[in-house]
């Protein structure tokens, strides 16, 4: 059977002043032209058309002035703002992205964008189209039928008729019978005053329409029988109100909703003016010329890469690319090195190819580049140098003259924007053209191939471009960085802080096979335990993973009180089972058995993958420019999630071990953020507990329950803790009740309590919020500057979410300030006392290292002596060290 056309109907007004609340007031051109929803437009749109593009399509508009609704009913929509002043500049750029994309756009004098849509879509159905209308408007669920779907971008929603069923409580076929009956705030549909959703519903059920309900008003009772009767006119003109209009007169048809596919090239030249560079979309033919004017070439000789070497520059900085056999310089073999100064050209360096009839220069070419890689003269660029360094190192040399890192310096510059800080996001950014990506040259999927197996000739031009790209973005982002005052901070933390993580990754970290499986298996067995417990709780077997199965179970079944809706059914997310288990045992067991599998699928199953099959070690990734606050993260395998407190994650600790005739060693700061708080606020009472040593949580908890400290009852003390962190954290009463177990009223007394007692902290966070209201931005100690657009979103919530940020963002900042300062510090201690021990891990602010026994002593007390001395604060800080044979041990 033919595939049925598809059509997909955007309503446009919906989504622009969607993108207009979604995205920062403040988001403009260099010229001040308003664009946040231009550009949020853009995004949706892009989103949209990400799947298999349709055959046809339009996009609708309402059109200036009243609609036949108006003569109506004059009070229709009249409670609505009108609309921005920052909005009504950006409708002629809205409407030439729609041309952009080659989509037919319009407005309909006297009739709603729903209106045109309908229509649409009743041409559509009856030259059997599949249909997509998009929107989050409500009203289309009037249209929604067996080849008819609503699509709601925001919720990531399909409606079709079983979910309008579902969520409004009558077939598409009488929703317009609804809003006659219960009205519509949002359009100012008047409706029948006394009934609500549940009550027009069951109504509907009953008696089939609202004709139905009106021609037996006689059988209904009481207050419905009397409304009904006295608001018979009102009813049918909300229903004329809530109609879409089938028939408004078009000047096409349907072919011409025929859609083509737009040209890169003009929507380019529409991003660069409106400048929303990472949008900018790849341009074959753009590229192509690119790569003819510049003057790349591969070196197919050593006498000639010897030359090429020997007239390198040592004033101008050379962008050095490096190309691997794989996903990471710690397991890929090196296939090229490619080498440009500026936007010219650049030449590649083929050093492994296994191609038919291809030959490379092999380990001859790295010798020959040994020492102009180790001579700090000849200063060097790159993305992500730290890739650089580490494949160097696997081959004996020491990277030197690293003058600047593109990844760094764009985190550095702003650590939100370009998140990840791909190099094709900074081409973008600073340069407004587009990088092919890798799989243009490799493929995806099982065709990928590796840069080895593919031609010299093909990897070149792609090589030399990028290398082509970091010359030319370079100066763009030093010049941001010394602009800004940032440049000692790359200089003097980031990129020493690479090469301390590059060996770290390098080495990697020991664990027990044995112990590894026996704990998959432990976890597994009290993981079937729990399941078994469940099943009889319930008084049946069912997928206790699968939410709509445990829904049913928990509500329909055992009847317990629904805490929360979803979309599509209820709720059964952790707060809520945290609310439903003093009800019920089974909600905890839940709780636990998702606990469990969580541990196994993160943590057992992935730490087995994760053993490197030579070293026997687990070698994570510590990712610089993920963390927004500028915390190092770890990947492959994520090892900052493990439980600190829990039994579960000191049973996994246990697992990483020590090599024989060695220690783990395991130092982390005690309270170091409230410590950081406490400089910060220069809080009397705060200063006072740290300087003193007194216990801070008791303290607080005094405070909050007006007893003396040393009366302070343990679960008083765990109440002082919680509210002690909630400050840093920004948590407000309805967050800290969750996590208390007590009522909002409660939770407000203990924050209103908190800020009495430390009036500093509360003065300090009043002045941060307000400052960064003003600039957009908050600081940490050393100078790194988080942007926080949320600051100046058109949405209250958001704004909340950015006065947060702006609050923990110097806190939590500027503990991974000094953890970086301590592992710079260590190192060097180190390097000074030749020293065989290694640092092996960063998580949160712990660090974890690997010591011959004979060195254990002098590290113990090195690390506590840099950690402790890190960086001049208000109040002292105190580093907590173990040792131990494995992990949990040390900690």
């Amino acid at each position: 059977m033919a595939q049925r056309p598809r059509v997909i109907l955007v309503d446009g007004q919906a989504l622009l002043y969607r993108a207009y609340y979604a995205i920062p007031a403040t988001f403009s051109t260099a010229a001040g032209l308003p664009t946040n929803a231009t550009y949020g437009f853009a995004t949706m749109f892009r989103k949209m058309l990400a799947g298999r593009r349709p055959e046809y399509g339009a996009v609708v508009f309402d059109a200036p002035g009243p609609t036949f609704r108006d003569g109506k009913y004059p009070d229709y929509k009249a409670q609505r703002p009108s609309m921005p002043e920052d909005l009504r500049p950006q409708l002629e750029w809205v409407d030439r992205l729609v041309e952009a994309y080659r989509f037919p756009l319009f407005r309909v004098s006297g009739f709603e964008a729903d209106d045109v849509i309908g229509t649409l879509t009743r041409q559509a159905t009856e030259a059997d189209m599949e249909i997509f209308i998009v929107s989050g408007d409500k009203d289309f669920a009037q249209l929604i039928g067996e080849h008819v779907r609503m699509i709601d971008t925001l919720r990531d929603v399909t409606y079709d008729p079983e979910l309008v069923r579902k969520k409004w409580g009558v077939p598409p076929s009488q929703f317009v019978d609804l809003l006659a009956l219960m009205g519509d705030k949002i359009d100012n549909i008047p409706g029948v005053p006394g009934i609500g959703a549940k009550g027009a519903a069951g109504l509907l059920e009953k008696y089939g329409s609202l004709d139905g309900i009106l021609a037996h008003t006689e059988e209904l009772k009481g207050r419905q029988k009397k409304t009904l009767e006295e608001n018979r006119d009102l009813a049918e003109l909300s229903r004329d109100l809530a109609t879409i209009e089938l028939n408004v007169p078009l000047d096409v048809g349907l072919e011409n909703l025929r859609l083509d596919l737009p040209e890169p090239a003009s929507l380019n030249d529409l991003y660069r003016e409106l400048e929303f560079f990472s949008l900018l979309t790849e341009d074959a033919e753009a590229v192509a010329e690119q790569a003819e004017d510049a003057d790349d070439a591969a070196i197919s000789s050593l006498e000639e890469l010897d030359n090429f070497i020997a007239a390198l520059p040592t004033d101008t900085p050379v962008a050095i690319v490096p190309i691997f056999d794989g996903h990471s310089p710690l397991y890929g073999r090196l296939v090229g090195l490619t080498f440009a100064t500026g936007p010219e050209g650049a030449r590649y360096v083929p050093i492994r190819c296994e191609a038919t009839g291809e030959s490379a220069l092999g380990d001859g070419a790295i010798e020959r580049l040994r020492a102009y890689f180790a001579d700090a003269e000849h200063l060097k660029i790159a993305y992500n140098a730290k890739h650089l360094w580490m494949a160097l190192r696997r081959l004996g040399i020491t990277l030197r003259g690293v003058e600047g890192d593109l990844l760094l310096e764009s985190f550095l510059v702003d650590p939100v924007k370009l998140i990840p800080h791909e190099l094709g996001q900074i081409v973008k950014e600073y340069l407004q053209r587009t990088l092919p990506p890798a799989k243009n040259l490799q493929g995806s999927g099982k065709k990928r191939q590796l840069f080895l197996n593919l031609p010299i000739a093909e990897v070149m031009p792609w090589a030399c471009q990028r290398a082509r790209a970091v010359a030319e973005a370079w100066p763009k982002l030093r010049e941001r960085l010394v602009d800004e005052g940032r440049l000692d901070v790359l200089n003097d933390v980031e990129l020493p802080l690479a090469w301390i993580l590059g060996a770290m990754e390098i080495d990697g970290i020991g664990v027990d096979p044995d112990d590894l499986h026996s704990l998959g298996e432990d976890f597994s067995a009290r993981l079937q335990e729990i399941e078994s417990e469940i099943f009889s709780l319930a008084g049946r077997e069912f997928n206790v993973g699968s939410p709509k199965q445990l829904s049913a179970v928990l509500f329909e079944e055992l009847e317990l009180p629904v805490i929360k809706r979803t979309k599509t059914g209820y709720s059964t997310n952790a707060e809520v089972l945290q609310r439903l288990a003093p009800k019920h045992e089974i909600a905890g067991h839940i709780l636990e058995h998702r606990k469990l599998a969580k541990l196994i699928n993160t943590y057992t199953d992935v730490l087995q993958a994760a053993v490197h099959p030579i070293s026997g070690r687990i070698h994570a990734t510590f990712q610089q420019t993920v963390g927004a606050t500028g915390r190092l993260i770890t990947t492959d395998p994520d090892l900052q999630r493990t439980p600190v407190k829990t039994p579960e994650g000191k049973r996994i600790r246990r697992c990483f071990v020590a090599r024989p005739g060695s220690r783990l060693i395991a130092a982390d700061w005690s309270q170091i953020e409230l410590r950081l708080l406490a400089h910060f606020t220069a809080d009397e009472l705060l200063v006072e507990a740290f300087a003193k040593d007194l216990d801070v949580h008791a303290r607080t908890a005094a405070q909050l329950f007006d007893v003396n400290v040393e009366d302070v009852q343990p679960e008083q003390r765990g109440v002082g803790k919680l509210v002690n962190f909630s400050t840093i954290y920004g948590q407000g009463a309805t967050a800290l009740g969750q996590i208390l177990g007590v009522p909002r009223k409660e939770a407000q007394r203990y924050i209103d309590g908190y800020f009495e007692a430390y009036h500093g902290v509360r003065e300090w966070r009043d002045r941060t919020v307000e400052a960064a209201h003003e600039d957009g931005w908050v600081e940490t100690i050393l100078g790194r500057r988080r942007y926080i657009p949320e600051l100046r979103s058109n949405s209250f919530m958001d704004r909340q979410t950015g006065e947060r940020m702006a609050a923990n963002t110097p806190i939590q900042g500027s503990a991974a300030d000094l953890c970086k300062l301590a592992m710079l510090a260590i190192a060097r201690r180190f390097e000074e006392k030749r020293l065989h021990t290694r640092m092996l891990l960063q998580v949160h602010d712990e660090l974890v290292f690997e010591a011959p026994e004979n060195e254990v002593e002098t590290v113990v007390e090195l690390v506590r002596q840099e950690m402790e001395d890190v960086h001049p604060l208000a109040v002292p800080l105190r580093a907590d060290v173990g040792v131990g044979n494995n992990w949990a041990e040390a900690k």
